[in-house]
């Protein structure tokens, strides 16, 4: 029998890939890497009580499997002069192609997360965007000469609460002990 997703309470949704089942040890080793993917293998061995050859086979095989899609790095973009967010709501003609539309948006260099919604909207774009004037230009200019957009709203980011705790909150809420979970 195939045992229950530990988030399905949470998310309560299937994924269109095959669920991969995590023991305790990767649980620990996944959770080690949320809170500082630079570790080296024999720091991470040394957190979860495994040698670093098993460390290394579990971290290929979580990349293989896609559980650990990337490495990366947090950047801070208001020093980087693009501290301001904008989101943008979208509303598509009806019958337009949605992945015209998608592909449109994600050649936009200011793109920084786009999402296809449900309720009043079809998608929903977070910008990275340096001023004023690059809203204008991006919302007045360029979004409207996007293939089949009907209508757009426009929401503007006043300060942005990170939660790079989040994996490790979620990870924190799965057993600890030997048993095995599907995620």
């Amino acid at each position: 029998m195939k045992k229950r997703n530990p988030f399905s309470s949470y998310v309560g949704a299937r994924f269109e890939q095959p669920e991969v089942d995590l023991d305790s040890r990767d649980i620990a080793l996944l959770r080690e890497l949320s809170r500082d993917s630079r570790q080296s293998q024999r720091a991470l061995s040394r957190k979860v009580g495994m040698s670093p050859p098993a460390v290394a086979e579990r971290l290929a095989r979580f990349e293989r499997t896609g559980v650990v899609k990337q490495y990366s790095v947090a950047i801070d973009w208001e020093r980087l002069g693009l501290g301001v967010v904008a989101i943008v709501n979208l509303t598509l003609r009806p019958a337009q192609d949605r992945q015209a539309v998608v592909d449109a948006l994600t050649a936009m260099v200011e793109l920084e997360q786009l999402t296809v919604v449900t309720g009043r909207y079809d998608l929903t774009a977070r910008f990275r965007i340096a001023d004023q004037g690059h809203l204008r230009e991006l919302i007045l200019d360029r979004i409207p000469e996007l293939p089949g957009i009907l209508r757009t709203e426009t929401l503007l980011g006043l300060g942005t609460v990170d939660t790079d705790d989040f994996a490790c909150r979620i990870f924190d809420t799965l057993p600890a002990d030997g048993e095995s979970v599907a995620v």
